[in-house]
């Protein structure tokens, strides 16, 4: 035989094996639920080509899955998507220690949210768990936190009365994340920010903090983020961009504690604050010494996105589900109507109106708002700010359904999925009904492992009540007195960021009720 022959032979023979180990390959996957699998790269085609509807792309497999779990790959990452209640209580909470953010999270995160407490785990996670949950158990923060949600609900209000004056068109989201920000700078920082003004100012920092949320998920499927960081291509310049931007703000704001807690101690005197900052200003670490405002950077960060991103996002998706609904705005309207009976009677017609009503909200009478509070839930159900939360498995595992999970494997539960499976909430399970929360006409609550809009188990979120108690408030306020109506021909969908917020915002017009 010639060497051309053997050569074309030996050509001839490999391309077969190639396509004879394909065909074998993805032959094997045929009974599997999820996204083809192909060898070194395994699904990073497709979930490139479907990162900007990742939410959706993801929940058209996992409903069609008869355990709702659905596995993949992207080159060596293996992602184990879970949706079935029992599942997600054995990450969450049966099995906890064995499902961390771990080391891969903590990378795609570190440059934005440090190891504060949504990133950090073991010591770390426990020591800034421990410092806010005895902020977040504190009898004088409700009482704070009750009087700063009324007096910025009234500020969006009074913007709200100046669009309908107008007759112009708002982004409600934007205006939310205002208010949202400058409730939670004063309730865990102690400082008045002032973005929700008639003069809507631009304000750098939440530009580059959205900006930079956006890019931490970008991360996720990213095999090449770490190169394009290091070479300042790409989206990656971005966080050489906005990051001083971020820095620059937590730094002021500690900065000018720094400086107050100084005088105070020169004087002889204590910090007398009751807010997340203080905790943490005031708090040892391990050995004894004051924490580093590294430290107290991060945890500046995380309760911000906390605080911030997440109640005003589900707000703003409440107000587009209104539109959608005017039912359930009006039963809620009239829910309003009868809980405050007669106590509405002299609340006049100006401005002074809105304060007169926000008076009457208090923690205990919004917990008479049954209906509001079903309503709100079920827009969580399908519009949850954490669309997915990934686990890292640090040892090798069997999930309840029977999935095998090897050590380093990405198990992520998926709330915006979990949401819209019948397998989880029955066959109406696409119907907007706030009534599958009512029993009797009372709130009734849903498993943390089937509603896990707030996490569970041991790192279930420590603000849930008090973000059901800005949502009520502010929600109760613009139902009284407001209705929406959504601007023609938006396009709305989703930002696949580390919060789900209305990609392009949510404009709308404002009517008086």
């Amino acid at each position: 035989m010639s060497d051309t022959a053997g050569n074309t032979f030996l050509v001839l023979a490999f391309a077969t094996s190639v396509l004879v180990y394909l065909w074998i390959y993805l032959w094997r996957q045929g009974g599997r639920v999820g996204p083809k699998e192909w060898p070194i790269v395994g699904s990073m085609f497709e979930v490139t080509a479907n990162t900007h509807r990742l939410h959706d792309w993801l929940y058209e497999y996992m409903r069609k899955s008869p355990t709702g779990t659905v596995t993949f790959t992207v080159a060596s990452n293996r992602f184990v998507n879970i949706g079935r209640p029992d599942n997600v209580e054995y990450i969450l909470k049966t099995n906890f220690p064995n499902y961390i953010k771990g080391p891969t999270n903590l990378k795609r995160l570190k440059d934005l949210l440090g190891s504060g407490i949504f990133a950090a785990d073991g010591d770390v996670w426990k020591q800034h768990r421990k410092i806010a949950s005895f902020e977040f158990s504190s009898h004088k923060l409700r009482e704070t936190s009750t009087d700063a949600y009324r007096e910025h609900a009234i500020h969006l209000m009074l913007f709200l009365e100046t669009a309908v004056d107008s007759q112009k068109q708002v982004d409600i989201q934007d205006l939310l994340l205002r208010m949202t920000m400058d409730s939670i700078c004063k309730i865990g920082f102690g400082v008045d920010q002032h973005t929700l003004t008639p003069e809507l100012p631009d304000f750098q920092f939440a530009k580059a903090f959205d900006t930079l949320a956006l890019r931490s998920a970008d991360r996720v499927f990213d095999v090449f983020w770490k190169l394009k960081k290091n070479f300042y291509v790409g989206k990656e310049r971005q966080f050489h961009t906005f990051l001083p931007v971020v820095n620059a703000f937590t730094n002021d704001v500690i900065r000018l504690r720094r400086a107050e807690l100084a005088k105070l101690q020169a004087m002889g005197q204590t910090l007398d604050r009751h807010d997340l900052l203080s905790r943490f200003m005031t708090a040892k670490d391990a050995n004894g010494d004051p924490l580093s405002d590294t430290v107290i950077r991060d945890a500046v960060l995380n309760f911000l996105i906390a605080g911030r991103d997440t109640t005003a996002c589900t707000m703003a998706w409440f107000v587009y589900v209104l539109c959608q609904h005017p039912e359930v705005a009006e039963k809620c309207f009239q829910e309003i109507q009868e809980v405050f009976g007669e106590e509405q009677a002299d609340l006049g017609q100006g401005i002074e109106r809105f304060y007169k009503f926000g008076k009457l909200l208090t923690f205990e009478s919004l917990g008479r708002l049954h209906y509001l509070h079903a309503a709100i839930s079920e827009t969580l159900r399908f519009y949850g700010p954490v669309a997915r939360d990934g686990k890292q498995a640090v040892k090798n595992d069997v999930l309840p359904d029977g999935t095998v999970v090897k050590a380093g494997d990405m198990v992520i539960y998926v709330p915006y999925s979990m949401g819209r499976m019948e397998l989880v909430w029955g066959p109406d399970v696409l119907e907007y009904r706030p009534e599958r929360w009512l029993k009797d006409g009372c709130y009734r609550p849903e498993s943390p492992y089937k509603f896990s809009a707030f996490q569970a188990g041991p790192r279930i979120c420590l603000g849930k009540d008090t973000a059901y108690l800005q949502m009520m408030m502010t929600s109760a306020m613009f139902i009284r007195w407001f209705r929406f109506e959504l601007v023609p021909n938006q396009s709305i969908t989703y930002n696949v960021s580390l919060v789900m917020s209305i990609k392009n915002g949510l404009k709308v017009f404002v009517r008086h009720k």
